[in-house]
């Protein structure tokens, strides 16, 4: 599915919702902040959101069911050129209908797009859903980092070439 040039992705779901992928704004941050605690089990203050959509805009994407962001990405380009995903999550209502998907469908797209030619991420080592995710979309663990999170989990570091 190709990304018009307004950069909003539309689909229909796999329930027959329409979702749509588009950039975050600064309104989304009460939502992506709800989800971030639920599903992400982290709390950060609403001026890192701020920042992240500041350092990288097309790195920011909701995904928005009938006006309700119900999943996010948020990612960074390092000085190295590759894209480093800070945070990605889908509300635990919405998860498993495809919404995951079509959010890091978009964000690699756009990662293509640009030219990037690797992709990184943190990801908890209990979090063997989220792994399985990642190693469809081809990512490889690269590292495990000892007492990553903010409540002493280890992490594995998760990487794409393309």
């Amino acid at each position: 599915m190709s990304l018009p040039t307004t950069g909003i992705l539309k689909s229909n779901g796999p329930f027959g919702r329409a979702v749509r992928i588009r950039p975050f704004v600064p309104n989304d941050i009460p939502a992506v902040a709800s989800i971030v605690r639920e599903a992400l089990r982290e709390n950060y203050p609403t001026s890192l959101y701020l920042d992240i959509h500041r350092w990288w805009r097309d790195g920011f994407l909701i995904a928005d069911l009938d006006g309700h962001p119900v999943g996010f990405l948020a990612a960074v380009i390092s000085s190295d050129g590759q894209a480093r995903i800070l945070m990605f999550a889908v509300s635990a209502g919405w998860r498993r209908r495809g919404f995951g998907r079509q959010i890091m469908d978009a964000f690699v797209q756009r990662c293509a797009m640009r030219g990037l030619r690797r992709i990184e991420l943190e990801v908890r080592i209990s979090n063997e859903e989220a792994i399985r995710f990642y190693k469809r979309y081809g990512f490889d663990i690269a590292a495990v980092l000892p007492k990553f999170y903010t409540d002493g989990e280890d992490g594995f570091k998760m990487v794409k070439h393309f």
